[in-house]
């Protein structure tokens, strides 16, 4: 069976976000676009929304970066990709109250976002080989029965930098590094579970809700799963500055896969799919965390981000394989295969970006 952890081009190399890029200044009207993006006083973006010539440029600039960063293998330009991408989910998970109303940049999201996104997907989801993705049980606790054992079979779910790494030999400046990487997904976790309530219905709606409430303390703010993370990470020295510093691209894709799948509703099945595994495997990760963390004699409030997970999530992976993931391929035995698509995404990128956090804690390449 071929190895659905291993990719099949290995060109990304992890680079110093200091390094100057010359491939940047090729691309202008991105340069354009992701500055006034982040700009609270830009209030062109009728002028541009309106103007189609410069919109087809745009798009024209994002087929080419994306040309480069996945047909042509370009490290750099798959870097810039996600960079860009990076700004976009940014500005989509934030408020903007501060924002002109009448000014709407969605028109050019969208057309940025439907290119670069698809690249990125696309690329992923050409990983999977499709005998991974075929043959499955169709009733819902047999078709779980399944998912589960391809979760428990693959690399992801007992990898060394948790397994070996974290518990026997991580120094503290690992840790650190390590939960530099996470903030491409957890301080956002709560707000993909409310977008992807939208739709569903009944017991799987239920679930879904559950769970976020569970990230919202339960309505006490100093018990949200977002304020303890942060708890976490300041009580061990890890800021904006060094998250800005240390983040690889490998925990940039993670999150942007993460956005991209939660917000378009198209991807619906894949995410709960790819979700379900961030539940699953949670556990028995923040367990080993957590073992790493007492050993160093690291301050006891940064570990309750983790230590409420351990039982949470466990409580979470059980109802959303029963009740969201069950139900959805009971309802529609076709959906097994999208919800499988995106289980394997997951483990493919967990297992990917893992290699690359443990190879920094190493200081050496992993062997091929």
């Amino acid at each position: 069976m071929p190895n659905p952890c291993r990719r099949t081009e290995e060109m990304t190399t992890e680079r110093n976000l200091d390094m100057p890029d010359p491939q940047r200044n090729d691309f202008p009207l991105l340069a354009d676009f992701t500055a006034a993006l982040t700009s609270v006083a830009f209030g062109k973006w009728q002028e541009r929304v309106d103007d189609y010539a410069h919109r087809a440029e745009l798009a024209g600039e994002c087929r080419r970066l994306a040309d480069l960063a996945f047909r042509d293998r370009d490290a750099a330009a798959r870097e810039h990709l996600h960079d860009i991408l990076t700004v976009v989910y940014a500005y989509e998970f934030s408020q903007s109250a501060a924002r002109n109303p009448d000014q709407d940049p969605q028109p050019i999201l969208r057309d940025v976002t439907s290119v670069l996104e698809n690249a990125v997907l696309d690329n992923e989801f050409r990983q999977v080989p499709e005998e991974l993705l075929t043959g499955y049980p169709t009733g819902e606790k047999d078709y779980v029965r399944w998912l589960k054992a391809l979760i428990q079979d693959h690399p992801a779910s007992t990898h060394p930098m948790y397994a070996e790494h974290l518990t026997n030999a991580a120094t503290v400046e690992d840790i650190r590094f390590l939960l530099a990487q996470e903030t491409s997904l957890d301080p956002r976790f709560d707000d993909i579970l409310a977008v992807m309530q939208f739709g569903a219905t009944g017991a799987e709606k239920m679930e879904i809700a559950a769970n976020y409430w569970d990230e919202m303390g339960n309505g006490e703010f100093a018990d949200v799963h977002t304020t303890l993370f942060s708890q976490c990470l300041t009580s061990i020295g890890v800021d904006r500055g060094y998250i800005e510093s240390n983040l690889l691209l490998a925990a940039k894709e993670c999150g942007n896969i993460s956005a991209g799948l939660a917000l378009s509703r198209r991807h619906y099945l894949r995410a709960i799919g790819y979700y379900g595994v961030t539940e699953f495997l949670a556990p028995r990760r923040f367990r080993q965390l957590v073992t790493a963390w007492d050993r160093l004699g690291l301050p006891p409030e940064g570990k309750v981000y983790h230590d409420i997970h351990i039982n949470v999530d466990a409580h979470h992976a059980a109802g959303w394989y029963k009740n969201v993931i069950g139900p959805v391929v009971e309802r529609d035995p076709a959906a097994g295969r999208e919800i499988a698509l995106g289980t394997f995404v997951r483990l493919n990128t967990s297992a990917y970006y893992l290699d690359r956090v443990l190879e920094v804690c190493l200081k050496q390449p992993l062997p091929a």
